[in-house]
């Protein structure tokens, strides 16, 4: 009988849940995505929790069904998270190894990362991720995996996600009382750009852009790890918001136009047409050309990109990216591969999703608006292989940083 485990993560997005649940067969080394489930939030806002109870109830209704589709209770799981209260940085740590044999053990590996994530935090931050980028051997650089070797002196760059404890809390708060404990919280973008970016992208310089309702995350890797990260406080919504607003609809109506209608590009606009659309009072209705809507729209994704392009400015980072990536829900209008080149001077975009061949499933589970919840469980499937400290979600007893280390001690950091 083969020995299979269940995987469940959450997406804890702008103003919804993603939830997707997967069976890893431990004999096979494969993974089977089962079931994905949505609900909209009306207690989450870019993120963070305002109503915790609207916030329980929308996670409780995911998981629900996600067990009813495997047939079993969720014990455990893990959350993936974004926010505009989120910060990144890379830092650099060392570790003297003063032992006659010079030999390079786990436990000196894990001393240089603990060097590393000696950094002053904010008040009420907690240090979510921390992820090795690269490890170095007496200033011999771009080493994977340094145990076994030999040397003197063990560096490491160290990218690391800090959050407001408070509101890490409030969201371990909804899921605890319903009865769920979480495993472990991610920063959403470290699983998706290693899941959806390849391994030549990482290596030559990839900007990875995931647009949710109310923030957009940015990442850009080069050098084959995560340099720069960032939680953008706007997202799709905005333009949800102006053709409300510009064609005198409600929102409901307005997100509809957007899905069906919107083009973010005039190069998609294609044949002109009359679209109806019902006005504010819900009894009449008016037309409009899509060249109106396209006026709308393509100045608010123009000023979504720019913000990109300001914070990868202030990233000092500007002139890496080869590529571009976009991805979530808000990356599916015709046109915004071409306005993303555009404003970032990007000479190819393509639309990202987790790679195939990391999985086993259908076509659901490649749409973009999936991507940060599959990439959670792929991620974690194969946690062991990445040696990601990662914030404990439920704390029975002891300080966080004394389960990481149990936690460190017994994981194989590099999949050997």
């Amino acid at each position: 009988m083969s020995r299979k485990i269940t995987i469940a993560g959450l997406d804890i997005g702008s103003n919804k849940i993603t939830g997707v649940v997967a069976t890893k067969d431990l004999d096979t080394n494969t993974l089977k995505m089962e079931h994905v489930a949505v609900s909209d939030c009306k207690g989450l806002k870019g993120g963070v929790v305002i109503d915790i109870q609207q916030t329980s109830d929308s996670i409780q209704q995911v998981l629900h069904e996600l067990e009813d589709s495997v047939k079993k209770e969720l014990d455990n799981i893990y959350i993936a998270i974004r926010g505009y209260h989120l910060e990144s940085f890379t830092n650099h740590g060392a570790y003297n190894i003063s032992r006659v044999d010079k030999e390079i053990t786990a436990d000196d590996i894990y001393f240089a990362i603990e060097n590393a994530k000696s950094v002053p935090v904010k008040n009420d931050n907690d240090i979510i991720n921390t992820i090795p980028q690269n490890f170095s051997v007496d200033k011999q650089q771009g080493i994977p995996n340094p145990e076994g070797m030999e040397g003197s002196l063990l560096e490491v760059d160290l990218h690391v996600t800090t959050g407001s404890s408070t509101h890490l809390n409030n969201l371990l708060r909804a899921i605890e009382r319903i009865g769920y404990k979480v495993d472990v919280t991610l920063y959403g973008l470290i699983a998706l750009g290693d899941c959806a970016l390849t391994q030549e992208e990482k290596d030559l310089g990839a900007l990875i852009i995931d647009i949710g309702g109310d923030t957009m995350s940015v990442g850009l890797y080069f050098d084959g790890g995560l340099r720069f990260s960032r939680d953008i406080p706007y997202g799709a919504d905005l333009i949800t918001r102006d053709i409300a607003y510009g064609v005198r609809t409600s929102r409901t109506n307005a997100k509809n136009l957007k899905e069906e209608y919107a083009v973010a590009h005039p190069s998609y606009l294609g044949d002109e047409e009359e679209i109806k659309v019902e006005d504010l009072d819900g009894k009449t209705t008016n037309s409009i050309k899509k060249t109106f809507l396209l006026d709308v729209v393509q100045p608010r994704v123009e000023e979504l990109f720019t913000e990109v392009k300001r914070a990868l400015d202030r990233s000092g980072y500007s002139e890496v990216p080869a590529i571009g990536v976009l991805t979530g829900g808000g990356s599916v209008m015709p046109g915004m591969k071409e306005m993303c080149s555009e404003v970032l001077g990007l000479k190819e975009v393509r639309s990202g999703s987790v790679q195939r061949d990391l999985m086993i499933s259908d076509e659901t589970f490649f749409a973009p608006e999936y991507s940060t919840a599959v990439s959670l469980v792929v991620y974690e499937s194969e946690r062991n292989h990445y040696g990601d400290y990662s914030r404990v979600g439920v704390q029975t007893s002891g300080s966080v940083l004394g389960k990481v280390s149990k936690m460190f001690k017994k994981m194989d950091f590099f999949g050997g």
